[in-house]
């Protein structure tokens, strides 16, 4: 069925052809010029034409021939990832990680700065600004697409401006503005979740899935919400806060001020509080001994280590936090009836001990027919997820908005001395 084209002027006609294109060569890996013209509806000429053009930027190139139906083997397209390359930057709480990698999102450069609250915004970006400029002047020959910025806390996508970073103290931080200026390359921010969630649309779990769910488990818990292949935000860029949805109506008092919330309940913070309450009533653990009495030293990491090893009572700890976490999840299938949830986080290493606690919530809480048509994963990502995600970030802006490479050339030209990148 041809897709229909939406009235207007033929430069936005053409822009949407050109992404409409790209993505079709980055969904099916390879295809071919006829492929492209019957899987879009597009002519052969228009296909013709505007491929030419996307070579001859560098964006797509020529594979091998494919298999014949008894003619000439057609030539093949595939994106070209070694064409261009993708600086990806993760603003965590307690630290930044930089990354350079091409457009398959393999990793050529890392980089990362030990930073806290205590620092300044001016200069954490300072920090970042200095680390990519020094990369970016020994490999002048390198063509930057773009930069990703995964950033904790709420975040302002479109205007690119850091709303509010509760561990960082960061509030209104034009993140976009700042590092455009001074790098003189497109940049594109959002939350780390939703970054983590495009990770794992463009290159984990999820590439195949039209609609899914995206669950971090850390210190607080996180979510986003994919539908029909899009990111739903919300009007005011705030949906998938699904950590603050109440799950219990007289529970422990969360971080938002309200009671019970999910994040209360089930986060890694939920976690060490209750194993250091149990601890401080006399319950047996080998977590005692581990950090010679002194239960401030309790860490998430410590208390998974002990699950591991079959301790008795952070088993109960998780398990209990775990049984949480699926009545949230099984409120979200009743809820969007995703074909995918896919739970990333340190909790994540215990496995099927895990997956039993939460399946069994969600077969007893969701509607049967609802829960037949979700499949429960962990990523296999892992904390790799937000940096393949700013990888993403800056490729699906540049799909769908193909004239921002013919522009940012035009601006590296004249900023780079005039010499063509």
């Amino acid at each position: 069925m041809r897709k229909q084209v939406i009235p207007g002027s033929f430069s936005l006609m053409k822009k949407m052809n050109i992404s409409l294109i790209l993505n079709t060569i980055r969904e099916k890996g390879c295809v071919s010029r006829a492929e492209i013209a019957k899987i879009t509806g597009l002519t052969p000429a228009t296909v013709t034409n505007i491929t030419a053009e996307l070579i001859k930027y560098k964006l797509i190139l020529e594979a091998e021939r494919g298999q014949s139906n008894g003619g000439r083997k057609p030539v093949m397209l595939r994106i070209n990832s070694q064409g261009y390359y993708v600086i990806g930057i993760y603003i965590g709480s307690k630290g930044v990680e930089i990354i350079v990698a091409n457009l398959n999102s393999d990793i050529i450069y890392s980089d990362n700065l030990n930073i806290d609250s205590s620092i300044p915004s001016e200069v954490i970006l300072d920090g970042i600004k200095k680390k990519i400029s020094r990369w970016m002047n020994i490999n002048k020959g390198k063509q930057i697409l773009g930069i990703g910025v995964g950033i904790h806390g709420l975040v302002q996508s479109r205007d690119g401006i850091s709303i509010y970073g509760p561990n960082l103290g960061w509030e209104n931080v034009p993140v976009k503005d700042t590092l455009e200026s001074a790098l003189k390359v497109p940049v594109f921010i959002d939350n780390d979740v939703r970054t983590m969630t495009l990770g794992e649309s463009w290159f984990g779990l999820a590439k195949d899935i039209t609609n899914f769910i995206f669950i971090y488990v850390g210190y607080g818990i996180g979510g986003s919400i994919v539908i029909d292949n899009q990111l739903y935000r919300g009007i005011s860029e705030g949906a998938g806060e699904i950590g603050h949805t109440t799950i219990e109506c007289n529970g422990p008092k969360c971080s938002c001020g309200n009671y019970g919330c999910l994040q209360a309940l089930a986060s890694e913070k939920a976690m060490v509080d209750e194993v250091k309450k149990l601890l401080s009533d006399g319950k047996k653990s080998v977590i005692k001994s581990w950090v010679n009495d002194d239960l401030c030293r309790i860490s998430p990491e410590i208390v998974f280590e002990a699950a591991i090893k079959n301790d008795d009572l952070a088993l109960t700890v998780i398990k209990e936090k775990a049984r949480y976490l699926g009545v949230g999840i099984a409120n979200l299938i009743n809820t969007f009836n995703p074909s995918l949830v896919i739970i990333n986080g340190q909790i994540t290493k215990l496995g099927d001990t895990i997956m039993d606690c939460i399946q069994q919530e969600v077969n007893k809480r969701s509607m049967k027919y609802l829960q037949n048509s979700t499949n429960i994963t962990f990523s296999f990502l892992g904390q790799d997820a937000v940096l393949k995600g700013t990888v993403a970030l800056v490729l699906g802006e540049t799909f769908n908005n193909p004239e921002l490479v013919y522009s940012s050339k035009q601006f590296k030209k004249d900023c780079e001395n005039n010499k063509k990148i």
